[in-house]
């Protein structure tokens, strides 16, 4: 992505060519393999059969035949080949629920030792887990698995263990702490939930609920989607936090979307605490369907139309505020890492976008501007420094050439308190420029709220992350995506 390489672009829709093809693209396809992408080894008879597989991104060492002849020890009938880019050889006993990866690609093996004892190794491994599952130790099991065969598994695991008290916890720990397809849960492992789950387990449920929720039949709840999630029809996944669904919504994949919908509390089958041992997140679990009056808000990134559209009107004036910020930074203090330059660049951005939304008068796009690029060039720290935005308004009065009283105020305010913030807009402004400065602070707060993306979401994992509750504009809850494509593309220039 290069949102601000210039205005000379062909076209704007370009400039975010490979950004989703990333790091996450690899570990997604790692943990989503299901049992649909496991080849037995079986179907691998001729050289006839490799060569088509392998045309289907199958990597295909052996046939049948050939591999007791290479590792004799380890049962062929449970050998299958994975589709995809991580895993070339796994070995699958379903029926007790054995999981390993044996560390074979086509016929290249990676060496746990040397190869004189590979097969030594493979099977004290296999006979451990054989053992743990044996003992019903099947958290054991679960570790050595990719998140999407783990649910498969769930239904070979209801058949070695039954729908009982220990069946329902082993789901729902493993269900907490992986990113499971829920449409692969079978309706038989749905149907068994119910019936697994003890009075004692339903009694613990309700009394984290209690502590949250007890005044409140219905829960609002969230769920963040993307390209590859499960629809919110058939997903059991919710969670109370909207922070947690932006999370989910954004993190992989595009066409991110946030459902919003009401839950009653007796349809909850399950709640983690965000403080719970499962999870960092805050979880609801329930059977599909049980949430209603489900709405969607789309959300946006750079090649939503949308974007799009509101771009095109302002890249001219971007890239003149773009270098201007190049040019006022040249001498800034380096140890500022977090209130930089470049942040003051993705500020920009993000306002002019929110401003166009806004349909800010072109006089009022320019000072909203001169706010963006300005607003931290008061501060000698990256912690809290209230005093930043008075020295920021100094600078700004003795350094512009055309000094716009209402930037030189948002400026100012921008980090003092909101009660302050009104009292003094007041007394300097009335009538239109009062709503001109209202309005533009608020953009340029929306705007510096939406690059804490920087420091993560808050609440997952991050106290100091974008809250997407204190964001005042409904339209900048859209363009949380985009600020995510800000950090990860926007400079100072070619």
């Amino acid at each position: 992505m290069c949102i601000c390489c210039t205005s000379k672009c062909s076209s704007f829709k370009n400039m975010n060519q490979n950004c989703f093809n990333n790091i996450g693209d690899i570990i997604a396809d790692a943990n989503y393999i299901t049992e649909k992408a496991l080849l037995p080894l079986s179907a691998i008879r001729t050289e006839s059969d490799k060569t088509r597989y392998e045309k289907k991104g199958y990597l295909i060492g052996y046939t049948y035949d050939e591999w007791p002849e290479k590792y004799p020890q380890i049962p062929r009938d449970n050998v299958y080949y994975v589709c995809g880019l991580n895993v070339g050889t796994v070995y699958y006993d379903k029926k007790n629920v054995v999981y390993l990866d044996l560390r074979i690609y086509g016929r290249e093996m990676l060496s746990l030792g040397g190869k004189e004892n590979y097969e030594e190794t493979m099977l004290r491994a296999i006979h451990k887990q054989e053992e743990h599952s044996r003992k019903g130790e099947y958290g054991h099991l679960f570790l050595t698995m990719p998140d999407g065969i783990r649910m498969d598994a769930m239904n070979h695991l209801l058949d070695l263990e039954g729908p009982t008290e220990r069946f329902y916890g082993n789901f729902m720990a493993q269900y907490a702490t992986s990113n499971f397809l829920c449409k692969n849960i079978s309706k038989r492992v749905l149907n068994a939930l119910g019936k697994s789950k003890s009075d004692k387990q339903k009694a613990a449920t309700q009394e984290r609920l209690e502590l949250l929720y007890s005044d409140k039949p219905v829960i609002t709840v969230y769920r963040g989607e993307a390209d590859g999630s499960t629809d919110y029809q058939k997903a059991m996944s919710w969670t109370p936090d909207i922070n947690v669904a932006y999370f989910f919504a954004t993190r992989l994949g595009k066409n991110a979307k946030i459902r919003i919908g009401k839950l009653y509390r007796k349809d909850v089958l399950e709640y983690f605490p965000a403080d719970g041992d499962e999870g960092a997140e805050e979880e609801i679990i329930t059977m599909p369907g049980k949430v209603k009056n489900v709405r969607t808000e789309y959300l946006l990134d750079a090649d939503s139309e949308d974007v799009l559209r509101l771009a095109v009107g302002f890249m001219e004036r971007y890239t003149f505020w773009r270098d201007e910020t190049a040019r006022l930074h040249e001498d800034a203090d380096n140890s500022l890492n977090a209130h930089d330059a470049l942040h003051a660049v993705r500020v920009l951005f993000l306002s002019m976008v929110l401003g166009a939304h806004e349909k800010l008068r072109p006089e009022e796009m320019e000072a909203l501007c001169a706010a963006a690029v300005y607003h931290d060039i008061g501060r000698t720290h990256d912690g809290d420094e209230l005093d930043h935005g008075r020295a920021g308004a100094e600078y700004y009065h003795n350094e512009a050439t055309d000094v716009s009283p209402i930037a030189e105020a948002v400026i100012e305010l921008h980090c003092a308190e909101k009660e302050a913030v009104e009292q003094e807009l007041a007394r300097r402004f009335s009538g239109r420029d009062l709503e001109s400065a209202q309005k533009i602070l608020r953009v340029l707060e929306d705007a510096d709220a939406l690059d804490r993306v920087r420091f993560g979401l808050f609440g997952m994992g991050s106290r100091d992350g974008l809250d997407v509750r204190r964001l005042q504009c409904d339209f900048a809850r859209k363009l949380v995506p985009l600020a995510m494509q800000c950090l990860r593309g926007l400079s100072l220039g070619d």
